[in-house]
This record gives structure tokens, sequence and C-alpha cells, in this order.
């Protein structure tokens, strides 16, 4: 019976939501697989598992983990090669295992695991864990070869150990990418840490660097970690790119049922934004896709991944022009529509680039009170450095809708540098005495209020000149309940509200003060479903001239 590892093992099919397919910007390659499960009989005919491809003078280079049939999880596994002209159809390197287990009593005896390679321009060089048989999972050692298929291991190995007790890493070390820019070497790496559970362990991110590739300082913290859904119980494997000004990296996220692929970017490597609609690539199945190894094609300016099919035990590629819209910030109202008190609001946006490179943009419209997992998008718009730009009425220009729009904007970006800011206009019409209106800055995620998290409103006002209202955004792909507290100025609790938001959903309540006035006061505001996060916001608005102003949370 084939093993699968721990991180692998699932009790339930997970339903894959309708989001993952319509947000994944990579299209798996007509060929499936491209590169099967063993023959029986073969060194690695119980387990295949990519961990490196790169590609050197027009050729690629794979390199995996395998595994015999019937072992355990963390035993037996040595390193396999194979090459290709197209990325498709792959030659197995008849030296297959390339690099395998130390003698008895060796720091690698036990298993090698997870691989980082870069070619220097006169040989490949390799980073890998080996298990000892202790209960230590894997340190780190280091190789070198002139083709990829005969290695010598370093004599000084290991060279990176596991953290002290109770760290973050102190049960493995697991290298996933190697990038080497100046003379400077940056990993990227699996870190277990045990947990209070005997023999369980919990995976998440690291990375260190190097100045020769053999003498590591680690980060002291993880730079990867969880998330809520299907990244719950581990992050695993990170494939990183660099462009020359932002990291890319894939990784594998685990619910504790199934494995996807997500993304995030960085602009230094170590502080990374997770696509906010991730996963970014999910195939059905009992266990699903995992340790995706991409490449950037410049010759046709496009993204390449290679994955684990985890269910037939099978290698897949796909291709994507990816990862030019990462950032994402939120606008939480925008309108363009008619109001109260004879009022007539529209929603004007500047943006300013303030980084030293090109930005990439594009908006995403969420009308108020549907579930937005499939938004209205917008053309890609690019910003030069320094550069800022004006939109009048965004929600007619950008998307052509009609009068009668109320909903929330998001903004997403390659650039962290773009900064942005709405004013919801309230344009004079007859009756009206309407002027500036609604200034309301772009909220980046992770400022939004997360799990019972508990955050106040001030300014609530509820009397003959002035109204409150109170809107809120859904930043997560699961509907939530935002639960209201109202008090007034005496810390007297006046009543209690509550508001359904379907996922990336938005609503307003009006006059949320009204059965109290009088009134001066303030709201509190929470979440309490697990996975989701909110922002909510305050709207005092003048009765005579219905001029907002924004009240956020505190």
């Amino acid at each position: 019976m084939r093993r699968k590892w721990s991180w692998l093992v699932v009790a339930v099919v997970l339903v894959i939501p309708s989001v993952v397919e319509a947000q994944t910007d990579w299209v798996d390659d007509p060929v499936d697989p491209v590169l099967g499960p063993a023959e029986p009989g073969d060194w690695d005919e119980g387990a295949r598992y990519p961990t490196a491809v790169i590609q050197v003078d027009g050729i690629y280079h794979l390199f995996y983990n395998g595994q015999p049939e019937g072992v355990v999880e963390f035993e037996a596994a040595d390193v396999g090669h194979a090459t290709s002209t197209d990325g498709i159809s792959w030659e197995l390197d008849p030296v297959n295992p390339v690099l395998t287990r130390g003698a008895m009593g060796a720091w690698d005896e036990n298993a090698l695991w997870g691989v980082a390679i870069v070619h220097d321009g006169t040989g490949f060089r390799m980073w890998y864990s080996g298990f000892d048989s202790d209960d230590i999972l894997g340190r780190t050692g280091y190789a070198t070869s002139e083709d990829g298929s005969a290695w010598t291991k370093y004599a000084g190995n290991p060279i990176m150990d596991v953290g002290s007790s109770g760290s973050f890493d102190d049960g493995a070390v697991m290298p996933g990418t190697v990038i080497v820019d100046d003379g400077l070497h940056r990993m990227w790496y699996m870190s277990a840490a045990e947990t209070t559970s005997a023999g369980d362990y919990d995976w998440r991110i690291g990375f260190a660097e190097s100045a020769d590739g053999l003498s590591w300082t680690k980060h002291p913290t993880p730079v990867l970690e969880q998330g809520p859904g299907w990244e719950s119980w581990l992050v695993y494997a990170p494939s990183v790119l660099y462009d020359g000004t932002s990291y890319h990296m894939w990784y594998t996220g685990h619910s504790g049922q199934h494995v996807a692929i997500g993304y995030a970017a960085s602009a230094d490597g170590i502080e990374w934004t997770k696509y906010p609609r991730n996963p970014v690539l999910d195939i059905p199945g009992t266990f699903g896709a995992s340790h995706a190894n991409v490449l950037f094609n410049a010759d046709n300016d496009t993204y390449e991944m290679w994955y684990q099919d985890a269910d037939a035990d099978s290698l897949r590629r796909a291709t994507s022009n990816c990862c030019s819209t990462i950032f994402a910030s939120v606008i939480p109202a925008a309108a363009y529509a008619p109001g109260a008190e004879g009022s007539f609001f529209e929603t004007e946006i500047d943006l300013s680039n303030a980084g030293s490179a090109d930005a990439e943009y594009v908006f995403e419209w969420l009308p108020r009170g549907e579930s937005n997992t499939e938004p209205a998008e917008s053309e890609l718009f690019n910003l030069g450095a320094g550069q800022s730009v004006r939109y009048a009425n965004v929600l007619a220009e950008v998307f052509d809708l009609e009068p009668d729009s109320f909903g929330a904007l998001v903004i997403r970006s390659s650039s962290l540098d773009l900064l942005a800011m709405a004013r919801i206009a309230n344009i004079a019409q007859d009756g009206s005495g309407g002027t500036f209106g609604q200034a309301i800055p772009a909220v980046p995620l992770d400022e939004f209020t997360g799990l019972r998290e508990r955050r106040r409103l001030l300014f609530g006002t509820e009397n003959a000149d002035m109204r409150f209202n109170v809107g809120c955004q859904n930043g997560s792909d699961m509907a939530t309940r935002v639960n209201f507290e109202l008090f007034g100025a005496d810390g007297t609790l006046l009543g209690t509200e509550s508001m359904i938001l379907m996922p990336w959903s938005n609503d307003q309540l009006n006059r949320i003060f009204d059965p109290h006035h009088p009134v001066t006061g303030c709201v509190d505001f929470w979440a309490d479903v697990g996975g989701t996060q909110v922002y909510c916001y305050g709207s005092a608005l003048d009765n005579v001239t219905s001029d907002p102003t924004t009240i956020p949370p505190m």
C-alpha cells in the first residue's frame, strides 16, 4: 500500500469551492502527467516528490525525492534526477538515485529530503536535508556536481543545524529554495517544531542568509506561517523567484484534510503578503496539489510550474502569466447613486506611485449585499514611478456602472508603494447644499479586524442635526457575522445589532442609533466566525448638507 506523508493523509474528501478554479491563473498542460509514477520494483516506486527545477543551457533539470514501497514517513528517501528539452517530456537519469543516504551512523543515514539547487555557471550546487535515526528530522547538508548526475557531498556536513529546543525549527531545517544575488545566498526552508502531540510537528517557512553558502545565519522567526481555512494546519515546500524588484513565493498549504498551492509576494524576501484569493492552484481529489516548483521563461514571458498530483503520485505542469498584481487594499465604500436629504454621491480616486519602479494595478468591483467570490475586474493599468492619476467617477469610468450603484473596491497592485485615496463626493443637486464629501483611504488587508478582535467607532450621534451609519467589508472567502454593541456617552449599553456578510461582501447599517435618539456614544464591533476578517468604519453625516465624515475603527 502506498505510503503518504502525514501532511498528506486525509480522512474525507474536501469539497473545493468554485472560487478556487475561478481565481487561479494557472492552466494545466494537456499532457498529463508529464512524469508518471515509478514502475513496480523501482527504487522510487513508493513516492515521488518534486523539489527543484532549474534550466541550464536550454535543458530543464528536475530533482525529486523518491522512496521505495512500504516505508514509513521520513525513511529511506533519496534524490533522483531527470532532464527535458521542453519541460514536458522527461528522461530519467540512468544513475538514479543521484544522491543517496549516508552510511550507518552518519548524520544523513535515514533519509534525504528537501532539495534546493543552483547552477553557478560552472556546476550544480545542492542544499539538502539529511535525517538521522534519532528524534531530529533534518539538518542541512551541501553537495556539488559538474553535470547534475554525479554528486560529491561536502566533507563539513551538516552545514546548518536545527534550532535550540523550543524554537520554531528545533525539529528540521529542510531547504526549499536558494537564490544567489551579488554573492549573497538567501535560503527559504521548511522548518519543523515539535508540538505537544508526541511525534507531531508544526511546519512553517524559515529564512537564512550566507556569504558562501556554507555558514548560514537564520532569521529569528518564521517568514511565512499558517493562515485560516485551506492552510490552517501546515505550510511548507517554498519555491521562490526574484525578478529584480520583488520576490515571489509558491508554497503548499494543508488544511488537515487537503493540500493546495498558494502564492505570496515580498519586497525583501522576509515580509510576505499572501494573495488574498489563495489558493492559486488546486485540483479535485482526496489529497490535492503540492510541492510547486516554478520557473520564469523569458522567451515567452510565462511562468512554468511543475507540481505533484498527490492522488496520482505523478508530476503535472501548468503555465501562467501570473503575478502582476498581488498587493491588495480595499476602498470599503464606493457609490455612484443618490442618497438621503437630496444628496448625490460619486466616487473619485487618486492613485500615486511613491516607488522607484512602474506599478501595475487592477480594480475589482464588490457590489453591496452580494457574494463577491468572482468580482468584476478592470483592465490592467500601469502607473510610472513618481506619477499620479485621478479617476473623477471611477465606477462609471472603469466599470461603466449606472447611477444607483453602491459597494466597495479592491485595488490589487504589483507594488506596495502604490498609494490610494477615495473621495465620495457629494455632488450638488437641486435642493442640496453638498460640498466636498467623504475621504476614505485604501485599507490593506492586514489592517482588517481578525476573529473576535474588538474595535470601536467613535462619534456615534443621532439627533436633529446629525446621523450615524456603519459600513463593513468582509475580507475573506467565507461568510461571517459582525456583531455590534451600542453605548451611550455614560457607558450604558443601549442595544445590539448584527450583520451577515457573504464572502467579500459589504453592507451598511443606516442610522444605527436611531432607536435611541437623541444620543451621542460609540459602537464596538467584532467578527465571530473563524477564518474571516472584516473592516468596519463609521460615517457621521450632517442632516442639512448630507456631507459625511469618515470615522475609522480604533
